[in-house]
């Protein structure tokens, strides 16, 4: 009796030592199987490949996803944008987005700057300038190829320039100077002067009579003669060409005129001179669009539903210097 006892207790562990095996084992292969998925998840990550962020398409080398700028604005910037490329050959780009949605704002920049290509490929001459309204953030985000000419020390310089006006709500404003104080370090290092008078091209619709495509010509030959005059300016002492500058001293406020200086200099005696006026003062319309900066005229009216970008109907729309440019986190961040 006592015999049959030990051996059905003996058959019992037995059995209890196999599921015990068999548990262990289930335990071990389901953990086993989650690792692979684990460190893809985990790479996903640190590369930027979440699915849950999207990134827009760019309709232009200024792109304002969410309406902060008029349409006087973006012409402004694609201006500059364009100059800056047929002189040095360097892309600039904007992205005004929301939100960065799971991502930080450098790792939605460096994504974002990779999926458009930003700068030809192998040259990566490509800087962007990503703004985040809903996060109060912005980033200038730097090309591999850029990047002995806009260090971290510069681009944070240019956005604690831009985050001046931010503050104030002046996101056009803000990104021209920003991106002008970029343009003129990479014309410094080029040993370049850059020629960056804004002329936005007249848009005329067809069907027009044939008298205002006459006033069109007239008006815009008037213009090419008196921008040549000006540049004809000779030195009183050598008669070389004189360079002219204007630097602001004192931004315009509300209502209130800004001091600009006129700076006159010849490049082969080194003739100076110096004339200190003032600038026009920022005004605020009741009907939207923002303030305007000295010197420039606002258009009322109009609905502009994002995205808006591409500049004027004149010029031709599309990005760019887009071209397979890359960056390698290179740049600065700042809050506004």
């Amino acid at each position: 009796m006592d015999k049959l006892k030990n051996s059905k207790a003996q058959s019992f562990m037995n059995v209890s030592r196999f599921r015990l095996i068999i548990a262990m084992t289930a335990v071990f292969f389901t953990v086993f199987s989650l690792i692979p998925s684990y460190r893809f998840a985990s790479i996903c990550e640190a590369s930027g490949m979440s699915s849950s962020t999207s990134y827009p398409v760019p309709v232009g080398n200024i792109n304002d996803y969410v309406g902060v700028l008029s349409l006087e604005e973006i012409d402004r910037l694609e201006s500059l944008a364009q100059a800056v490329l047929e002189q040095t050959g360097v892309t600039f780009a904007v992205a005004i987005v929301d939100n960065c949605g799971d991502e930080t704002i450098e790792m939605y920049a460096v994504n974002l700057f990779e999926k458009w290509g930003i700068g030809k490929e192998n040259e990566d001459l490509g800087l962007l300038v990503l703004v985040s309204i809903g996060d109060r953030e912005v980033r200038m985000e730097v090309g591999y190829g850029l990047e002995p000419i806009i260090t971290d020390g510069i681009a944070g310089e240019c956005l604690d320039i831009m985050i001046v006006y931010f503050s104030n709500g002046e996101y056009g404003n803000g990104l021209y100077a920003g991106l002008l104080h970029a343009a003129e370090q990479i014309a410094e290092a080029l040993g370049i002067e850059l020629d960056l008078q804004y002329q936005p091209e007249i848009y005329v619709p067809s069907g027009r009579n044939v008298f205002l495509w006459v006033a069109v010509i007239v008006l815009v030959a008037f213009l090419a003669f008196w921008v040549h005059l000006r540049r004809k300016e000779r030195c009183p002492r050598c008669k070389a060409k004189l360079v002219f500058t204007d630097k602001i001293v004192q931004k315009a406020s509300n209502n209130s005129p800004g001091i600009a200086v006129k700076v006159v200099k010849c490049p082969v005696c080194g003739y100076y001179k110096e004339t200190i006026y003032k600038t026009r003062p920022v005004t605020s319309y009741p009907y939207g669009g923002g303030k305007v900066p000295p010197g420039t005229h606002h258009v009322p009216g109009g609905s502009y539903g994002p995205p808006r970008g591409g500049g004027s109907h004149s010029r031709s729309s599309g990005p760019k210097g887009f071209g397979g440019g890359k960056s390698g986190g290179g740049g600065a961040s700042r809050k506004f």
